[in-house]
């Protein structure tokens, strides 16, 4: 339990980025706007997916993007916020350019997370959601029908790379068969929003919502021969009761591992509600109710101008989820359709207009650990 005292020492201060701590379950975080290497603020990257990988950031946005910014990774000084290295543009193997999914992958896939193989630092892998511009030919279609979801499949790829990470090609992909008595519905836009592994060989995939508009997650096991196959992989419900109040949207739009303090533990997954500026830290032993943690979300604005130093966003929208030792760092996907909304400062107009994302950063909180009995009110 040494690190369970570490974290109890030292992350109850949980402005990580300098900002401070409202009410015991809501967090107000000033974020850090995502620069490139010359210091200015990204073009509307879409960012839908965050690792962190030999103490970087690693980044990758979905297919709304800015054309520049689509299909590439985006490696991330996590302190800074800012570019370390040009973008990896995303490349496609040769022995997958005759395949079922060849059109999708060398023209715009909609990534929509991004994780990295623990026994493997060279894989990364990713998740295609929206492929509803693209067909199948007659015989893949008829290979790849019993998705139990889209037409056209939902795919992980995985992308190979180096330790620098200074490349990233395509190497293998397997489609996702998912349970037929899931409902998942043929929803091509609200499809799976994260991947995460957890310490015991299991990748999960958060769903955004299926037929009865509730998120799900779904799991399989990682083994060694998981990319030996172009067939189906069959997903299974994890079972995992989500925090869904209610009938009104509550997509899960990012995910990730967080192990417990005791190795005993099979640890949880942090989630985010992106729509109710919250995030799900969910057990996966499932001897506890998930712990809502309420975030509320501020951009600086570096100005003089009667400006405040930080303004509070209307609109956030938190897709990327990285965990690193007692942190974790998110990113939102500027909503195209809201994301003006947060203009209050003129000088952060610019910033808003350019649908620029932010990186935010928060402590793990030890209250996430305590079983329902000891930490009585604090669950909601």
């Amino acid at each position: 339990m040494h690190l369970l005292s570490t974290i109890l020492a030292g992350s109850l201060t949980l402005a990580a980025t300098g900002f401070f701590q409202a009410a015991a379950t809501e967090l107000h975080l000033a974020g850090k706007w995502l620069t490139d290497e010359a210091g200015q603020t990204l073009l509307d990257p879409q960012s839908s997916g965050l690792t962190l990988r030999h103490g970087e950031l690693v980044h990758i946005g979905d297919n709304s993007s800015a054309v520049a910014m689509r299909n590439i990774l985006l490696r991330i000084n996590p302190q800074t916020g800012q570019l370390i290295a040009p973008p990896v543009t995303i490349t496609v193997a040769n022995h997958l350019k005759n395949s079922c999914f060849a059109e999708l992958l060398t023209n715009y896939p909609d990534w929509e997370s991004l994780t990295w193989d623990r026994q493997d630092d060279t894989t990364l892998i990713s998740v295609t959601e929206d492929s509803s511009d693209f067909t199948l030919s007659p015989q893949c279609a008829k290979r790849y029908r019993a998705t139990h979801s889209t037409p056209y499949p939902t795919l992980l790829v995985k992308i190979q790379t180096d330790k620098a990470l200074s490349r990233a090609e395509i190497v293998a992909i397997r489609p996702v068969q998912f349970p037929a008595a899931a409902k998942v519905g043929n929803f091509s836009n609200d499809g799976i929003e994260g991947l995460a592994f957890d310490n015991a060989g299991n990748l999960y995939l958060a769903l955004e919502k299926n037929q009865a508009n509730a998120p799900m997650i779904f799991v399989t096991p990682y083994t060694a021969d998981f990319w030996s196959s172009a067939n189906f992989i069959a997903v299974a419900d994890s079972g995992f009761t989500l925090p869904v109040p209610d009938a009104n949207n509550h997509p899960l739009n990012g995910l990730d591992y967080l192990p417990h303090p005791d190795s005993s533990h099979p640890g949880y997954l942090i989630g985010a509600a992106r729509n109710d500026n919250q995030l799900w830290i969910i057990d996966i032993s499932q001897q506890k109710t998930p712990f809502v943690q309420t975030l509320h979300f501020y951009a600086p604005t570096n100005s003089n101008n009667n400006c405040p130093a930080y303004e509070k966003m209307d609109n956030s929208s938190i897709e990327g989820v990285a965990v690193a030792d007692n942190q974790v760092y998110l990113v939102n996907d500027p909503w195209k359709s809201q994301y003006p909304k947060n203009i209050q400062c003129q000088a952060n107009a610019t910033n808003f207009k350019r649908f620029s994302p932010l990186l935010f950063q928060l402590s793990i909180d030890p209250r996430w650990f305590i079983q329902p009995e000891q930490n009585g009110s604090t669950q909601h």
